[in-house]
């Protein structure tokens, strides 16, 4: 689980007064992940489907997922960052499905096989090292059998300082495919889609939970 700690430094980051464009906060949804919801628009058009992105954030993601249907749920474990991201939602008029926020911790969310779809962007790189084991076994927890998990890699790199801590195709293959996730697409994110400063330092990734027996 998320510890005080950590706790303290994002809701202290959020109570300071954090602005769009403001360090990790970058405006909008990547183009890369418009892309990802763009495939999943004729199927969240005919049934009801879920999503979850855990450390969501103003919630940009959450929003332009419910734009197409989606039940989305954003989770962050600032309280100042959830009413940001209320505020955001407030502001975007009339949504097709659903866009809620929690303070629930990722790791304790007891909706074990409830999402169809799954974003990590710039959550792994958030946690403490010591939790990725367990970031692991709780997104297998909570994706239906089959269902998709997107990881944007950001951002890649060697430096041993975070958050955000640093990334590779290879860690993520590590925590991911000892649990059965098939990776179905990899590749570097053409810089023309990352946000600024971004360019060169991302990997956008799709993954196949696997069915559980």
């Amino acid at each position: 689980m998320s510890s005080s700690k950590e706790r303290d430094h994002w809701e202290g980051m959020w109570a300071r007064g954090l602005k769009p464009g403001d360090a990790f906060d970058a405006t909008k949804s990547s183009e890369s992940f418009l892309d990802i919801l763009s495939s999943w628009r004729e199927t969240a058009q005919a049934r009801k489907c879920r999503m979850l992105v855990p450390g969501c954030g103003r919630g940009y993601d959450v929003v332009e997922a419910a734009k197409l249907n989606f039940d989305a749920l954003g989770l962050d474990i600032s309280e100042t960052a959830v009413s940001a991201a209320q505020a955001y939602r407030d502001s975007q008029g009339t949504l097709s499905g659903k866009a809620e926020f929690s303070t629930t911790d990722f790791f304790l969310l007891q909706e074990s096989g409830s999402f169809d779809l799954i974003f990590d962007y710039t959550f792994l790189c958030a946690i403490d090292p010591s939790t990725r084991s367990a970031w692991a076994e709780t997104m297998q927890r909570l994706l239906k059998p089959g269902g998709e998990l997107v990881t944007l890699i950001f951002p890649l790199g060697d430096h041993t300082s975070g958050p955000p801590y640093a990334m590779s195709t290879d860690l993520v293959k590590g925590l991911l495919e000892p649990r059965g996730f098939v990776c179905e697409f990899m590749e570097p994110v053409p810089p023309a889609k990352s946000h600024p400063g971004r360019g060169g330092k991302e990997v956008l990734a799709r993954w196949r939970a696997p069915a559980r027996k």
